[in-house]
């Protein structure tokens, strides 16, 4: 146990306030992945893998259930629930479970890689998923493969494929988002064209961040400084003039702010460097597991963590995928 009396504090005080689970919930579905990005905090190394990459397909069902059956925070209407992982589309029923996500009344979200994402597969999940994050860190091939952003044959997704992806998910009525992680390799680089183009209608940018036991082995070569990071961000504050809501998020901002599921059904944060899990809610429930974990209400709202999950559009027209800038 962490007796370290910040976090003891921090513990009670949310423990006083935890009468639900905030209105945006990540679940990582598994750990396997297709690509090996070098900075990736959510490689699960930590874990036991005597139960599998991910939980069986009716007890990962079982989470969603009991999420969506919380009630929400006073004055939230909705509660988004994001698929990540590892990979997510490496799941099997990753389809089946975003339509039961859908069915209980969730907002739904994916973040993935974009490997996967062909036009037939967004036409499978479209239906059911609201949102589209595509990771994108880099444009540039040499960059992606220096951060481990490319797939089992050493190839980087290039910028016409992920303008496709955008465009497609776009055109089947998915809202769209990029994720984009700054580091020491993409930290000089400008994707100011790409995104005013793409269509997207939020930009989350993030400070590569340590976590003892995900990214140990890179994370010093890769680390930049809070003053590097803003300066990659105002780089890019002309996107505000497109419609894209620029959403920054550097290390201090992250950091117990997030509610995350783990692939096991616990939830864990990195408020302390490294992660900490709570038990299963298949066990316990989902307060109760919810409540051994440190959460920061204020740093998630301050983050801008809670949103209008529905009413908002596109940044721009649907672009065509000749009009996007390599």
């Amino acid at each position: 146990m962490n007796n370290d009396p910040d976090i003891q504090d921090a513990k009670l005080k949310n423990h006083s306030q935890m009468l639900t689970i905030p209105e945006a919930v990540n679940y990582h579905l598994n750990k396997n992945c297709n690509f090996r990005c070098r900075g990736c905090y959510a490689v699960f190394n930590d874990e036991p893998t005597s139960h599998g990459v991910m939980l069986p397909r009716d007890k990962m069902f079982e989470v969603v259930s009991a999420v969506a059956a919380v009630p929400l925070p006073e004055g939230k209407t909705l509660r988004k629930l994001t698929f990540a992982g590892g990979e997510p589309t490496l799941c099997p029923w990753l389809p089946e479970l975003i339509a039961h996500a859908k069915a209980l009344g969730l907002v739904t979200m994916l973040v993935t890689n974009g490997l996967r994402c062909t036009r037939e597969y967004l036409a499978r999940i479209a239906p059911a998923l609201d949102w589209l994050t595509l990771s994108v860190d880099s444009l540039a091939q040499q960059t992606n493969i220096m951060i481990g952003r490319c797939d089992g044959r050493g190839m980087p997704l290039d910028s016409t494929t992920y303008a496709t992806i955008l465009a497609d998910a776009q055109e089947l009525g998915i809202r769209t988002k990029v994720n984009t992680v700054v580091n020491s390799v993409n930290q000089h680089e400008d994707l100011s064209q790409f995104l005013a183009c793409s269509g997207i209608v939020r930009w989350k940018v993030l400070q590569v961040m340590a976590v003892a036991g995900q990214n140990d082995e890179h994370i010093t070569e890769l680390a930049v400084s809070r003053a590097e990071f803003d300066t990659f961000v105002a780089r890019h504050s002309g996107l505000s003039a497109n419609g894209i809501r620029i959403v920054p998020e550097p290390v201090e901002s992250i950091r117990g702010s997030y509610a995350m599921i783990d692939r096991f059904g616990r939830f864990f944060d990195s408020r302390t460097g490294t992660h900490s899990y709570s038990d299963s809610i298949l066990d316990v429930g989902v307060i109760p597991a919810f409540s051994q974990i440190l959460f920061d209400r204020e740093a998630f709202e301050k983050r801008g963590g809670s949103y209008d999950f529905v009413n908002q559009t596109t940044g721009g027209q649907i672009p065509r995928v000749d009009s996007i800038p390599a």
